[in-house]
């Protein structure tokens, strides 16, 4: 039901010395909304509050609650200097809104988080929604994003920012006559460290029985610095969807676990794939869940001492299928939505014949210098080879399971059928980059690695 056209509203912000164009646009067609409509604004007032650089943000909402509850408004409404909002913003935050039952509602707002630093003296960043939960984990109860919210809904919550929310004068009242007038002032964490303005008020809030909600259909913009890259450029390319048919080739061993979470991602990504597991006559475990998994399984008899290499796997899957395309990727790895019509788009577009895709790992990979899961088109097999080996090789089996892939792309970068495609996303989720757990299959491969080196070495010194 909506709110009184009586009820009153005090707009407040925290500003320094500057204001973003597009809060000072935003605000300017609020009020100009307001005057032509119930004029809560008009009647309740507004209370800036600079803050300076000897103050802190927790000190200046605090004057902010406070000069609030020194007037008539029955609401405050709080909007950061950095945001953009539509006209309407307070109507449709203050007709869902009830002093009882939905004493404070914010708007759908993003805070932007630092995930790591992009090599280039910055950081990689990723938008965050500010509806927050209250969550126990091994370290303590903390404040916790969530990871998705229903559109145009109101939803309930442990918490949220404070950078457009409309809150009802009783609340304060309330944690006043608890706690003291120290609404924004910071409270530290579980694990000793001061959490932020907005979250604090939110837990004094849930404390004095006030829940928080978060209206989704009330869109707010957040004015924030990001780094942009090369990476961001392709991840966020439009590509036309791939139209020919890839044989994914996965060499395996004593890994049975990973075989359900690799084929989930592969069919989730695309319907033009077919994996094929090369097994090794004995893994059973394997064997069967590749199977079970919906892979199509090629099981070969090996030397009775070793397993069969990745090498002598991928010319195995190669032999085996017909399909336009082929890709050499490992069982360590997550498709992500998107990877194959990228990945064909730029061998396509630019008529290499080995693409390679990004494994958000590999420092080399990252940069376009090389790639360790790679598309490759199957005719360059037939007619070249994927080797410096001849037609018909895609992989050198001289190597134990390093430097086939340096191999297969040092000869198209010499050929120049080589591109990269970093908006092919096929995560490699290997215990080098923390999202993996060491086992005997890949120390198996370490075990080789320098012998792997010399042998690729010396190609190099042969074919380049």
């Amino acid at each position: 039901m909506p709110r009184p056209a009586e009820e009153s509203v005090c707009l407040s912000y925290v500003h320094d010395v500057e204001l973003t164009h597009s809060f000072d646009d935003s605000k300017m067609h609020l009020m100009l909304f307001d005057f032509a409509n119930h004029g809560r604004i008009m009647r309740g007032g507004y209370v800036p509050i600079r803050c300076a650089r000897s103050s802190t943000l927790s000190e200046a909402r605090n004057l902010a609650v406070e000069g609030f509850l020194s007037g008539p408004a029955d609401w405050l409404f709080i909007v950061d200097t950095d945001m953009g909002f539509a006209p309407d913003v307070l109507e449709r935050l203050i007709e869902v809104a009830d002093p009882v039952e939905r004493p404070i509602v914010g708007g759908l707002c993003f805070a932007q988080k630092e995930i790591a630093a992009d090599g280039l003296s910055g950081y990689r960043t990723s938008p965050r929604v500010t509806i927050l939960d209250w969550v126990k984990t091994p370290d303590g109860e903390k404040f916790a994003g969530r990871t998705h919210f229903p559109v145009n809904t109101v939803v309930r919550c442990a918490g949220t920012g404070s950078a457009c929310i409309l809150i009802h004068r009783s609340v304060f009242e309330k944690i006043a006559a608890e706690v003291g007038p120290n609404w924004y002032s910071r409270v530290t964490g579980s694990d000793g460290k001061l959490i932020g303005e907005d979250v604090s008020f939110c837990l004094r809030a849930g404390a004095v029985g006030m829940p928080v909600h978060v209206h989704t259909g009330v869109k707010t913009s957040h004015l924030k610095n990001v780094w942009l890259q090369e990476a961001d450029f392709w991840q966020q390319a439009t590509v036309p969807s791939a139209a020919e048919e890839v044989d994914v080739i996965v060499p395996v061993l004593n890994r049975p676990q990973n075989a359900e979470p690799f084929m989930r991602s592969l069919r989730a990504s695309t319907g033009l794939a077919t994996a094929h597991a090369m097994c090794d006559m004995g893994d059973d475990a394997t064997i069967e869940a590749w199977r079970a998994a919906g892979a199509q399984v090629h099981v070969r008899h090996y030397d009775i001492d070793r397993p069969g290499t990745f090498a002598e796997k991928m010319n195995e899957g190669y032999r085996l299928t017909s399909r336009p395309w082929l890709m050499a990727v490992g069982d360590d790895a997550r498709f992500h939505s998107g990877w194959l019509d990228h990945a064909q788009h730029v061998g396509n577009t630019y008529g290499a014949h080995v693409v390679g895709t990004n494994d958000l790992g590999n420092p080399r990979v990252m940069a376009g210098e090389h790639a360790t899961h790679l598309l490759i088109r199957r005719s360059y097999v037939d007619e070249m080879g994927a080797s410096w080996d001849g037609p018909g090789v895609a992989c050198h089996e001289g190597y134990r399971h390093w430097y086939v892939d340096d191999e297969v792309v040092a000869a198209s970068k010499q050929r120049g059928v080589w591109q990269m495609a970093l908006g092919s996303i096929v995560e490699h989720l290997h215990p080098l980059f923390g999202k993996g757990a060491d086992d005997d299959v890949y120390r198996l491969g370490q075990s080789h690695s320098a012998a792997d080196r010399k042998v690729f070495e010396k190609r190099c010194q042969i074919n380049l």
